[in-house]
C-alpha cells in the first residue's frame, strides 16, 4: 500500500497545474480537497456542532449551504432571516471546515409561487408546474429575475468577505428536469431569440425547410415554441434544433445573471461556479461562460445501466467519469471538480443497490486521475424525511454512525495525506508524455440534432 501510494504521488506531481483563480483555495500542493453537502435547515440546531465536528474529524474540508433554503432566507416577502445561516457558517469555521455559499434559486418560496403564478414553468399540455418540490420557475420570467437578483444579492452582500466562505456555487443542478418551458414568457422570448439569430422570416423559413409541408411563416409572431401535443406528427427537426439552442440560452443566460449579480459584491478571492448535468437536455456548458469555472455531477450506482461484468451494476460505466473529466476539465477556466458524486445507494433509481465495497473511493480517484481539483460528496447524513429519506449519506440515520461510504471516505483522506507528504512541485511529466495529445469532438448541437432524429431506437452511441 506505502509503495502504490508513492507512485501514485510520483504521478500526479508530474502533471503541470496551471494558474486559476481556485489556486488559493485549492493548492496544487493539496492535490485533492474532499468536501460534504450538509443542511442546517433539515436538523435540530442542538445537532449542528456535532455533525460540523464529525465532518471536520473525518478529513473533509469544506461544506456547501443552502441551495434549496429560499423559505429559510426569506420566509415572508420582504422578511429576512439569516442568522440561522451565520450560526452554522460559524461553526463551520470553528472547526475549519471552508464553505462554499449556493444561491437558493432552484427553490423559490410559496408565497412567491402564490402571489405571482407568471412565474411558474408551463408544460406543452398547459399545466402550470406548481410549488411542491423544486425547479419550477421559468427562466424566461422577468419576473421571477428580479426575485433573484434580490435574493442573490442579499446573500453576496452578507457572506461576500466572509473568511470561512470560499466561493460561490449558482442554483443546483440547473435543467428544469429536462422539462420545456411553454410558458407565455417563454413563447415571447424565444420570438425574440429567433428574430435576433434570423433577422428576417425569409431566413428562418429558408434554414428551417418550411416550404416542406407548407409550414412557411410569414411573421415571427406566428411561430411557436414547437410541441409534439400540438402536431400529428414529429415537430419540425430544425425547429427543434432552435428549441434546445434557445433554452439553453436562457439557462445560461440566468446562471451568467446571476455570477454578474455575484461579482458587484463578493471579494476577489471568492470564486463562482455552478453544478451541472453532463450531457443533458437543456445544458450546454460552453455558453456559460460568467463563471469560473464549471463542476459537475455524477451518480454511477441508480440501475440505469449494467456496467461491466456481474457486479458493474454496482460500481457504474467507467465512461461516466472519464468523458465528464475530459468535457469539464477544458471548459471556462480550465479546472473542475465534481460537486456532487454519491456516498451510497440512491433513492430515485431503476433500483438502488448498494455501491460494491470500493467503488466509491474508485470513483473519487478517478476524478483525481482525471485532473480534477475536488470531490464533494452529497450528502453528509442520510435525511429522516422528504423527497430523498433513503438516500444515503456519509453518516447514517442514526446521526453518528459511518455508512460503507462513508468510512470509504475516510480512508481516502488519510491517503491524500500520505500523497501530499510525498508531493515535489519540482517534478514534471516527462516531455514524451506531455507531447501527446488527443482530442475529442464533442458539441451539443450535434448531440440534440441525433438524440431528436435517430435512426434506430436499437442502441445509443452518446455518453
Amino acid at each position: 500500500m506505502k509503495k502504490s501510494l508513492l507512485v501514485l504521488a510520483l504521478l500526479f506531481s508530474l502533471a503541470s497545474f496551471s494558474q486559476s483563480p481556485v489556486d488559493k483555495s485549492f493548492p496544487p500542493e493539496e492535490l485533492f480537497t474532499l468536501g460534504s453537502y450538509y443542511y442546517p435547515e433539515q436538523w435540530d440546531s442542538s445537532q449542528w456542532e456535532r455533525d460540523l465536528k464529525k465532518m471536520s474529524e473525518m478529513g473533509i474540508k469544506f461544506t456547501h449551504f443552502a441551495e434549496f433554503a429560499w423559505a429559510m432566507m426569506e420566509p415572508e416577502e420582504g422578511k429576512y432571516d439569516f442568522e440561522w445561516l451565520d450560526r452554522a457558517v460559524s461553526l463551520a469555521e470553528k472547526y475549519g471546515l471552508k464553505v462554499i455559499m449556493c444561491t437558493p434559486t432552484p427553490t423559490p418560496p410559496a408565497w412567491l409561487s402564490k402571489k405571482y403564478p407568471d412565474i411558474l414553468i408551463q408544460r406543452d399540455n398547459g399545466v402550470s408546474i406548481q410549488h411542491g418540490r423544486r425547479q419550477h420557475a421559468s427562466w424566461s420570467s422577468d419576473r421571477y429575475r428580479r426575485y433573484v437578483e434580490n435574493i442573490v444579492s442579499r446573500l453576496a452582500i452578507r457572506y461576500g468577505n466572509h473568511s470561512a466562505v470560499i466561493g460561490w456555487q449558482i442554483d443546483n443542478e440547473p435543467g428544469h428536469y429536462g422539462v420545456v418551458d411553454y410558458s407565455e414568457n417563454a413563447q415571447l422570448k424565444f420570438r425574440v431569440w429567433l428574430q435576433k439569430k434570423y433577422g428576417t422570416i425569409d431566413k428562418l423559413n429558408d434554414t428551417w425547410g418550411t416550404s416542406f409541408w407548407s409550414e412557411t411563416y410569414q411573421d415571427f409572431d406566428q411561430v411557436r415554441l414547437p410541441s409534439q401535443q400540438e402536431v400529428p406528427d414529429k415537430p419540425n427537426p430544425h425547429a427543434m434544433l432552435d428549441l434546445n439552442r434557445f433554452m439553453a440560452d436562457e439557462l445560461a443566460g440566468f446562471v451568467n445573471m446571476q455570477a454578474d449579480i455575484l461579482r458587484q459584491h463578493i471579494n476577489k478571492d471568492q470564486w463562482i461556479t455552478t453544478n451541472l448535468i453532463p450531457v443533458f437536455n437543456p445544458v450546454d456548458p460552453v455558453r456559460i461562460d460568467h463563471t469560473d469555472f464549471l463542476t459537475y455531477t455524477r451518480y454511477l450506482v441508480t440501475g440505469h445501466n449494467q456496467g461491466i461484468g456481474s457486479q458493474g451494476f454496482r460500481m457504474g460505466i467507467p465512461e461516466d467519469l472519464g468523458f465528464s473529466n475530459d468535457q469539464f476539465r477544458n471548459r471556462v477556466g480550465k479546472t473542475f471538480g465534481v460537486m456532487e458524486l454519491q456516498p451510497g445507494q440512491v433513492n430515485w433509481g431503476v433500483y438502488n443497490p448498494q455501491p460494491l465495497p470500493g467503488a466509491v473511493r474508485m470513483w473519487v480517484y478517478h476524478v483525481f486521475a482525471g485532473g480534477g481539483k475536488f470531490v464533494c460528496n452529497y450528502r453528509f447524513r442520510q435525511p429522516l424525511k422528504g423527497s430523498e429519506q433513503y438516500h444515503y449519506g456519509m453518516i447514517m440515520t442514526d446521526g453518528v454512525t459511518l455508512s460503507p461510504g462513508g468510512e470509504e471516505y475516510v480512508c481516502i483522506a488519510q491517503e491524500m495525506k500520505k500523497l501530499r507528504a510525498a508531493y515535489d512541485k519540482k517534478n514534471r511529466m516527462p516531455k514524451q508524455l506531455a507531447s501527446r495529445r488527443i482530442g475529442l469532438l464533442f458539441d451539443m448541437n450535434n448531440y440534440w440534432e441525433m438524440e431528436f432524429q435517430r435512426q434506430t431506437d436499437q442502441w445509443w452511441t452518446m455518453p
